[in-house]
């Protein structure tokens, strides 16, 4: 009986055990670095914040289960003397954190984080005294370290840039985000931000707050941060966020209690996709096939040129989009039919499943006229944020695969290994969590709103722009002929309406009741 009892007591704790996500068993295991640069003797006054706010975040990580040095005012010696101390107590499932806050340049697309005896004159001399961001993050992938994180509060005005270029650069992403990596800034990469007095700045306060929220995911705390700061500042400061995390990791133990309900300051969870078939149909056998989304809302662009300001947009009904891009055995129905005028070439490529290529926007609004007139259904072109919102999948990596481009996600020029710089046939790869294909590449996709160079004063409920610069219309998606960073999910770009381009085709929506 007695033999019985503890065979079953050791299935009971092997099991127990097993059930517990690997990381929350490491707690142990966690070390953070925290350096607080606020007495340049090169700037005219101290840098408000930087002092309590690294305190601040020092208490909140020792909370957490953290072995954290915290380091002020380092000169260069010491600050390298840090790091080393820092990388040296890695190993194998360590949970490194690094944060700076100090000042901070870019030279050559990398980072250098600056001791406050730095001498900067020259690129040279940045280079010479910072310490580069990716180097840091190397060690750490050198060391082992199971999860790299990475905070980073120096996207703001120094007084070493306009020694040797007219305005500010602000800061560089990691030329190498080692997998299983998550980082953030205060602000989008080449940007910076105006520091205000107070007990913490804007983005510490954001970060602490949402990391004291039981049950959520660090990549969900660091979002969640960006979005917070973002409406407390108008969107004058966006945080940047970038994850390889392959794993999940959370600073709180989970289990500790049910997350607040959300208020004003905190985003609703992203919709959960619908499973692959699930609403799909035909209104007809020569007409695409649909696939019927939820109502939701998200952030919809990125910090980059023509992409910002990220803003939320909430698409208010349900509406169905088409799983491919026009084909041009679709197309050639429409010119049967004589609605559509034009019959594209195929540059030799292929017809039938290809999509159709080579459209005007003039064009691509014939065929929803066309297909509405057939089945009697109000087709027409999506929005700029529907197609976002459809294209990303309930994701917001860069792509909706991630964040790297990677290989075999797409058709694009940088991503073919090999293969011509021509389209494919739809589907030819992995559709995306809401079941759609070719999302990114293969085809620029035409919707319907007018060309405008930035997001201010954009609709937010899911609504095509119609004013602005009309002549021009945007194209989402990038194509076969894109580079990489031009199939992003929040890539935009912009043609004549009436001019025919042989990488553009469309992607249809329909209403529904």
């Amino acid at each position: 009986m007695i033999i019985r009892f503890l065979i079953w007591l050791c299935l009971v704790l092997g099991l127990a055990t097993q059930s517990v996500p690997a990381w929350s068993q490491q707690r142990s295991n966690q070390v953070a670095l925290i350096i607080a640069n606020a007495n340049y003797p090169d700037s005219s006054t101290p840098i408000p914040t930087t002092i309590k706010d690294a305190r601040a975040l020092a208490d909140e990580l020792r909370r957490d289960a953290f072995d954290v040095d915290v380091k002020e005012n380092t000169g260069k010696q010491d600050l390298q003397r840090a790091i080393d101390a820092f990388i040296g107590k890695i190993r194998a499932d360590t949970v490194a954190l690094f944060f700076f806050s100090g000042f901070g340049i870019q030279v050559e697309r990398q980072t250098y984080l600056i001791p406050i005896d730095g001498q900067v004159w020259t690129e040279a001399d940045a280079r010479r005294d910072g310490i580069s961001l990716d180097t840091i993050l190397g060690e750490m992938e050198r060391k082992g370290a199971r999860f790299k994180i990475v905070i980073i509060d120096a996207s703001r005005r120094n007084p070493f840039e306009r020694r040797f270029r007219s305005s500010a650069a602000g800061l560089a992403p990691p030329l190498h985000a080692p997998e299983n990596t998550l980082a953030m800034y205060s602000a989008a990469p080449g940007t910076v931000i105006n520091d205000v007095p107070g007990e913490n700045s804007l983005f510490i306060g954001e970060l602490i707050k949402e990391m004291r929220v039981p049950n959520f995911t660090a990549e969900e705390v660091f979002n969640r941060t960006r979005i917070g700061v973002s409406r407390a500042s108008n969107n004058e400061q966006v945080p940047w966020v970038s994850s390889s995390l392959i794993e999940e990791y959370s600073f709180t133990r989970l289990g500790r209690g049910s997350p607040p309900p959300p208020t004003s300051t905190l985003a609703p969870a992203p919709n959960p996709p619908p499973p692959r078939d699930q609403g799909a149909f035909r209104d007809c056998a020569d007409c695409p096939e649909m696939v019927v989304l939820p109502a939701g809302t998200f952030n919809m662009g990125s910090s980059l040129p023509f992409e910002g300001p990220v803003h939320r947009v909430t698409i208010a009904k349900t509406f169905a989009i088409a799983r491919y891009e026009v084909t041009f055995d679709e197309w050639d129905h429409c010119v049967a039919d004589k609605r559509c005028k034009y019959s594209p070439d195929d540059r030799g490529w292929g017809r039938d499943k290809r999509p159709a290529i080579n459209l005007s926007w003039l064009d691509a609004k014939e065929f929803v006229a066309w297909i509405s007139a057939k089945t009697g259904k109000p087709y027409r072109l999506p929005s700029e944020a529907e197609w976002e919102y459809a294209a990303r999948g309930g994701t917001t990596s860069t792509y909706w695969w991630g964040q790297d481009i990677g290989e075999g996600h797409a058709n694009c020029r940088e991503c073919n290994a090999g293969n011509g710089v021509e389209t494919t046939p739809v589907g030819s790869f992995k559709p995306n969590k809401y079941g759609l294909f070719d999302t990114a590449g293969n085809a620029a996709e035409w919707v319907e709103d007018c060309w405008n160079d930035s997001y201010r004063g954009a609709p937010q409920d899911g609504t095509a722009w119609t004013t602005g610069q009309c002549n021009l219309r945007v194209l989402r998606g990038g194509a076969f002929d894109s580079q990489a960073k031009f199939i992003a999910s929040a890539a935009r770009f912009r043609y004549d309406y009436d001019v025919r381009y042989p990488a553009n085709g469309l992607r249809v929506v329909r209403e529904v009741p």
